[in-house]
C-alpha cells in the first residue's frame, strides 16, 4: 500500500477526472442540440453544425478537462505538502523523544489547527523533560541521603566490631540519631508513594485545628528552646470544626513547624496564626531568617527539593516535608502557598470547613 500522500493525490486526481467527465457528458447531453440548432438557424447544415461543435466545443471541453486534472493534482500536492510537512516534523520529534532526546520540539505550523497540535506536543515534551529531571534529581538525592547516614553507621559498627573503640552513650546516641534519620526518610518516601498510588484515605474525624497546633508547638518546644527561637501561636477562641485524618493533619503542622525551626535564624521568631473566613480555616507559619528567592518559591513543594542543600543536610532535613504537606492538604480538599520577603518566610495552608 502506498503512502498517504500519494493515495490522497491520486484521490484528488480521480475526483478531478470524474468532474471533467461529468461536465463533458452534461454538455454533450444537454447542450449539444441547442448549440447545433442555433448553428443551423445561422445557415449551416446539420453536418457542418455537428462538425463545428465537435471541433470547437469538444476541443474546449478536452482542454478544460485536462487543465482541471493538472490543476487539481497540483492543488492536491500543495495542500497535502502544507498539511503533511508539520505531521512529518511531529513524527520525527516523536521518534527523537522515544530515542531519549527530550529536548526535541516541533516548529510553528502554518495553520491554526496544526499549531494547536504542535503546541500540545511541545507541552507534553516539556512535561516529560521536567519529569525526567525530577526523576534524576530524586535518585541522586535519595542516594545521597542514604549514603551519609549509612557511611556513619558503617564506620561506627566497624570500629566497634574491630575493638578499636569502646561503646559510649554518646556514640550510641549518634548511631541512634542516624537510624532515626534513615527511618524518617523512608517513612516520608513511603507516605508520598502511598498517597500517589490512590490508596483509600484514612477515616476522618472531627478536628480542632487550634488544639492540634498547640500540641505540635509543644512537641517542637525543646528544639525552639535550644536555639532560643521565640514561638507564638495565635488562634481565636472558637474555630470551625474540620473533618480530617488526625494523623495527617498532625503531620502537616509538625512538618511546617520543623521547617520553620530549621530555617529560622538562632534567636529568631516563629509565629503560627490560625484564622477562618469564607467557610475555610487557614493556618500560616511565619519564620524570621533568610528569604527564599522568588524563582524558587514554587519549587519548595517538590520532593527532595531544598533551598539550602548543605544546611538542610547538616540539620537533618530530607527535603520531603513540604511535599508531604501539600499531598495531605490536597487530599483534604485544601490549598497551600508560600511567600518570602523582608526577612520573613510564610508558608500556609487552608482547609474547607467540615470537609468529608
Amino acid at each position: 500500500m502506498g503512502s498517504l500522500r500519494w493515495r490522497l493525490i491520486a484521490s484528488f486526481s480521480a475526483m478531478a477526472v470524474t468532474v471533467a467527465i461529468v461536465m463533458d457528458v452534461a454538455v454533450q447531453r444537454f447542450s449539444a442540440e441547442q448549440i447545433m440548432h442555433l448553428a443551423m438557424e445561422g445557415g449551416l447544415s446539420a453536418d457542418a453544425a455537428q462538425a463545428m461543435f465537435d471541433q470547437s466545443v469538444g476541443r474546449v471541453l478536452l482542454i478544460g478537462a485536462g487543465a482541471g486534472v493538472i490543476l487539481g493534482t497540483l492543488a492536491a500536492w500543495w495542500l497535502l505538502r502544507r498539511i503533511l510537512r508539520p505531521l512529518d516534523r511531529l513524527a520525527a520529534a516523536t521518534r527523537a523523544i522515544a530515542a531519549g532526546d527530550l529536548a526535541a520540539r516541533v516548529p510553528a505550523a502554518p495553520d491554526r489547527e496544526l499549531q494547536r497540535l504542535g503546541d500540545a506536543f511541545n507541552q507534553m515534551a516539556d512535561d516529560l523533560e521536567r519529569v525526567e529531571q525530577l526523576r534524576r534529581a530524586l535518585v541522586e538525592d535519595v542516594a545521597h541521603e542514604l549514603r551519609t547516614p549509612l557511611t556513619s553507621l558503617q564506620g561506627y559498627t566497624e570500629a566497634l566490631a574491630d575493638g578499636v573503640v569502646e561503646p559510649t552513650p554518646e556514640m550510641l546516641r549518634t548511631i541512634h540519631e542516624e537510624i532515626v534519620r534513615l527511618s524518617r526518610l523512608v517513612e516520608g518516601l513511603d507516605r508520598l508513594a502511598r498517597g500517589e498510588s490512590g490508596s483509600p484515605p484514612p477515616a476522618r474525624v472531627a478536628i480542632d485545628l487550634g488544639a492540634f497546633a498547640a500540641r505540635a508547638a509543644e512537641l517542637q518546644a525543646p528544639e525552639f528552646a535550644r536555639r532560643r527561637i521565640t514561638l507564638h501561636v495565635d488562634a481565636p477562641q472558637q474555630l470551625p470544626t474540620l473533618l480530617g485524618d488526625p494523623d495527617g493533619i498532625g503531620q502537616v503542622l509538625g512538618n511546617l513547624m520543623q521547617n520553620a525551626a530549621r530555617y529560622a535564624d538562632d534567636g529568631g521568631e516563629v509565629r503560627v496564626t490560625l484564622s477562618s473566613t469564607g467557610g475555610r480555616v487557614r493556618c500560616a507559619v511565619v519564620n524570621s531568617g533568610a528569604e527564599i528567592p522568588a524563582d524558587e518559591l514554587p519549587l519548595i513543594w517538590e520532593r527532595l527539593y531544598r533551598v539550602d542543600r548543605s544546611r538542610a543536610r547538616t540539620s537533618g532535613g530530607s527535603g520531603i516535608g513540604l511535599a508531604i504537606v501539600r499531598q495531605i492538604v490536597k487530599a483534604h480538599g485544601g490549598a497551600v502557598g508560600a511567600s518570602s520577603a523582608n526577612g520573613r518566610t510564610e508558608i500556609w495552608f487552608d482547609l474547607p470547613v467540615e470537609v468529608g
